[in-house]
């Protein structure tokens, strides 16, 4: 898995090699870049209320890097270019010099835009589906969704009143929404401005709607808890920097994105500016016509159109080749786009295993062998991502004990300075942050022994999460199996030890923690070292984007809780991302979900699963399989990170993008070699590019027509 040392400056020029005269030394966080990013969050966050929360019309949050972040790279330098450009003529005209100098420096350069595009992405992942959406629920559902057959009145009993209300007239207009609504201000009649005077106001007014007397300790500690866990993972990643970077020479393709658009000069495939590329337009124009043929589709069904995917199991109708009936084939355009710079052997991976999943079921059938689950490809996932992370661990060892050693010996000492964060921040923030994590729920009622295994594989996972974008970039948020940590520790341990007499409370408050086994987490941490990497690339810096993030991080907590408050209370969670429903929504079930599982075991605990045990051990012996594969052999075929990713979902979402960009690379090599691949690496990256500036466009029309657009709704894995 790791490879020998080099110096520091090594992988970069690998990646990113400098032109004679060396590397501009940009500005980063300067005033009017924070300003320019912050502006852009909040706009942001009420756009993303809107689409996820209230119209449900996109998902615009949940894309990798989000949408919103991918615009502002269209933007900004748009705006940049006009500016420039009307500059030009006043200078033509004659006179005007000073004007046109000041609209010259009010372009922002590519450190600025950098900053306010990593700034974005962290922001714009938060308030969405991926993160706070799970958080909400997880706080309340206990306190409304009791029946008497259950025991989640019993449950919401034990939640201490600093974690969540206990009131029950406070959670239900929680669930049911508020009689009034935000004030406003009488503007609405004016043509054009009056209404977006008016939603803007009712936005920034929402919270006004929220009891704070019974929410303001609920929100300060877990404002807190959720910065604290963010900016420890970035901490804990930040140690692997080395590790991954110098020695193992990583290539972080996800930070190509920024680079790509903001500075030709350092780009990887080609020195012209990105939008003069005629190979970008022609991956834009095709991402751009998949999109618009899919909406047109909607008015006009007539119109042909691939939709989202082609249920290819239709064509299995006799036993046993019925099992297959789920098998379908997923376009998915984000992962055709960047997945052309994953490496070979991990797409073969990905597409031959999720099908020797599919075929073997109804070999399976035939001898008799169907258990329900079966062939539990998410155990398998979990049990491969604990050996990927004890071998990342152990491969990495040397780095780390070194950066723990120069962190705990504090001051700035030789090369420190070009590390996202110094090591001692490094060192001192993951390990304060570990402690706060596990120690926290310890402190308010959770076991320690639970607290420590469920924290542990959940760092575990982010580990391995932003080891695998890393080497392989794929542009998803769910790169890991969902909902497994807990899963995990009951199918090993059964649930007597944790739902034992006097254990209820215990196992209620870990519930609470449900949002971090399916929420964007892992692609927080791995976009703030994506961050590093672009700047990076852009200057050979990584501390002013190491600087920055924490600050995004606090920043997007605090308004993403905002957000959501406000909207629950507006509207009600009941109605929430569920249009014509009562049900608040997926996430909303998920949530419940775990809470009546634990309900259910209090009356009917459950024995460890030795079937899933099996599967579990079965998926971590073939990632060590491979790993001593590609050790001893140069030329092994599989990989074990495209095996584990290939099994992260239940449906077979990644298969057959993987399997075309296979077959495309191939083919690409075998003509062209590798000054071909490389010419073509941006069409690729731009149909990627294209296709969420489209689904941006689409959601922003969804605003205001949400009833048509709803008929096509893009989700991002």
């Amino acid at each position: 898995m790791a490879r020998a040392r080099g110096n520091d400056d090594t992988s970069a020029q690998l990646v990113s090699p400098d032109s004679a005269t060396g590397p501009a030394i940009y500005d980063y966080a300067t005033a009017r870049a924070l300003i320019v990013a912050v502006a852009f969050s909040v706009l942001v966050a009420a756009w993303t209320k809107q689409a996820e929360l209230v119209t449900l019309t996109s998902q615009i949050s949940e894309s990798t890097p989000p949408i919103a972040s991918i615009l502002c790279l269209f933007l900004i330098p748009a705006v940049g270019a006009m500016l420039a450009t009307a500059a030009s003529r006043l200078e033509a005209r004659g006179g005007h010099r000073r004007l046109a100098n000041a609209l010259r420096r009010l372009r922002l350069t590519p450190g600025e835009t950098l900053v306010v595009f990593v700034f974005v992405a962290i922001t714009a992942a938060m308030p969405g589906v991926g993160l706070f959406r799970q958080v909400m629920p997880c706080l309340m559902v206990p306190q409304y969704f009791g029946q008497p057959a259950d025991h989640l009145d019993e449950m919401a009993r034990t939640i201490p009143a600093l974690w969540a209300p206990t009131d029950p007239e406070v959670a239900r207009v929680f669930w049911e929404g508020a009689d009034v609504t935000p004030p406003t201000l009488g503007v609405g009649q004016i043509p054009v401005v009056g209404p977006l005077i008016e939603s803007t106001w009712r936005f920034l007014a929402g919270p006004t709607l929220v009891p704070w007397e019974h929410w303001l300790g609920p929100f300060l500690v877990w404002s807190a808890y959720l910065s604290i866990y963010l900016i420890t993972a970035f901490c804990l990643v930040t140690l692997f920097r080395r590790a991954w970077v110098n020695d193992e020479h990583l290539n972080f393709p996800v930070a190509s994105f920024p680079v790509e658009m903001i500075d030709p000069e350092r780009s990887q495939f080609a020195r012209v500016g990105f939008f003069r590329d005629p190979v970008v337009w022609v991956g834009l124009g095709l991402a751009v016509l998949y999109n618009a043929f899919n909406a047109m589709h909607v008015f006009n069904p007539g119109i042909p159109a691939l939709g989202i995917s082609y249920p290819l199991g239709q064509l299995f109708t006799e036993s046993p080749w019925d099992t297959m009936r789920g098998l379908s084939i997923y376009w998915k355009p984000e992962v055709l786009g960047l997945g052309y710079l994953v490496p070979s052997d991990a797409l073969f991976s990905i597409w031959f295993f999720t099908l020797l999943s599919w075929f073997i079921r109804p070999l399976a059938k035939t001898v008799g062998y169907s258990p329900a689950g079966f062939p539990f490809v998410t155990e398998q996932a979990m049990g491969a991502f604990i050996v990927l992370g004890v071998s990342f661990i152990y491969h990495a060892r040397g780095r780390l004990l070194e950066a723990i050693r120069r962190g705990l010996e504090g001051g700035a000492t030789g090369d420190d300075d070009r590390e996202p964060l110094s090591f001692r921040a490094s060192v001192i923030g993951a390990g304060l942050g570990v402690v706060a994590i596990i120690g926290v729920p310890i402190a308010f009622g959770v076991a320690w022994w639970t607290s420590l295994i469920y924290f542990g594989i959940i760092l575990l996972v982010v580990i391995v999460y932003c080891r695998n974008r890393a080497e392989m970039g794929f542009p998803i948020v769910w790169g890991y199996p969902l909902y497994q940590e807990r899963a995990m520790m009951v199918d090993f341990l059964g649930t007597r030890p944790l739902v034992a007499p006097g254990r209820i409370q215990s196992l209620t408050l870990l519930t609470m923690f449900s949002w971090l086994q399916r929420s964007v987490h892992p692609a927080i941490t791995s976009t703030g070292q994506e961050g590093t990497v672009a700047a990076h690339r852009l200057d050979r810096r990584r501390r002013p984007i190491g600087r920055l993030v924490p600050a995004a991080i606090v920043f997007g907590v605090t308004l993403a809780f905002l957000v959501n408050l406000s909207a629950y209370y507006e509207y009600g969670g009941l109605l929430l991302s569920s249009p014509g429903g009562i049900q608040g929504g997926q996430m909303t079930q998920e949530v419940l979900g775990q809470y009546t599982a634990v309900s259910e075991w209090i009356d009917h605990p459950r024995e460890p699963d030795l079937t899933k045990i099996a599967y579990y051990v079965l998926g971590g012996l073939m990632a060590l399989g491979m790993i001593v594969g590609r050790r001893i052999w140069l030329r092994f075929p599989f990989h074990p990170g495209g095996y584990a990713l290939a099994f992260c979902h239940r449906g077979p979402y990644m298969w057959f993008p993987a399997l075309l960009l296979w077959a495309i690379k191939a083919i690409t090599l075998h003509l062209g070699g590798a000054g071909l691949y490389r010419r073509l690496a941006r069409g690729f990256l731009a149909f990627t590019l294209g296709h969420f500036f489209s689904v941006g466009i689409w959601s922003l029309v969804g605003l205001s027509a949400g009833e048509f657009v709803r008929r096509y709704m893009v989700w991002f894995l």
